[in-house]
């Protein structure tokens, strides 16, 4: 179990595990992004009625553990593929109902008068934890900016806002870019695929 979760780590979304992606959907590149944004919406609706969310953010999980699992040779051989994202999604909705119950019953066995106020080991954890997370940010903001300048500029004002805004960001931007809604989302998914696997890369280095 160990060592397939390190497996799944050591994962990191690409250009190219995407473009394997919209391969699968449809050999029409096109057909390819509609079948994708589709899909997607779907997926966002599943997770919005069964309370997870931010909705968008488990949609996109499901999508890129999808992407993973076609990068590392698996084939979706239906006609509909969404059955095969909805079974991802099932997964991830089961992870999402778990884990909550699991801090439930780890506190239920806590016995107050033997824990510390505070705990050496938590706190060593805690630091450890933003460290971790400054590293992530100093190499975002490196990757960041070796971005080209419209590809930087699509990025930040793509994820700009919250919720309601967040959508009316999107559209406006689709409107300037006068590209379809769903083009625009397929273009800052592939950036942010390159983001990643730079932000992985140093991470590496470093």
């Amino acid at each position: 179990m160990e060592e397939r979760a390190s497996h799944k780590k050591d994962w990191v979304l690409t250009p190219q595990a995407f473009d394997k992606l919209l391969k699968q959907l449809d050999a029409n590149r096109e057909r390819a992004g509609e079948r994708y944004e589709r899909i997607r919406l779907k997926l966002r609706k599943f997770f919005e009625w069964r309370g997870c969310l931010p909705a968008e953010e488990y949609a996109d999980r499901a999508m890129d553990r999808v992407t993973r699992k076609i990068d590392k040779g698996e084939e979706i051989r239906a006609n509909d593929p969404y059955p095969y994202f909805h079974g991802v999604a099932r997964f991830i909705l089961m992870e999402h109902w778990r884990e909550p119950n699991k801090e439930v019953e780890a506190l239920a066995t806590l016995t107050p008068a033997r824990e510390p106020a505070e705990n050496p080991m938590e706190i060593q954890e805690d630091a450890d934890q933003q460290e971790r997370l400054a590293k992530r940010l100093e190499c975002m903001s490196h990757c960041l900016e070796s971005l080209p300048p419209e590809s930087r500029e699509l990025m930040l004002q793509y994820h700009q806002g919250e919720k309601s805004e967040k959508i009316k960001n999107r559209k406006a931007l689709s409107e300037r870019l006068k590209i379809p809604l769903n083009a625009l989302r397929i273009r800052a998914h592939r950036i942010r695929a390159g983001l990643e696997a730079c932000v992985e890369k140093r991470l590496k280095n470093c």
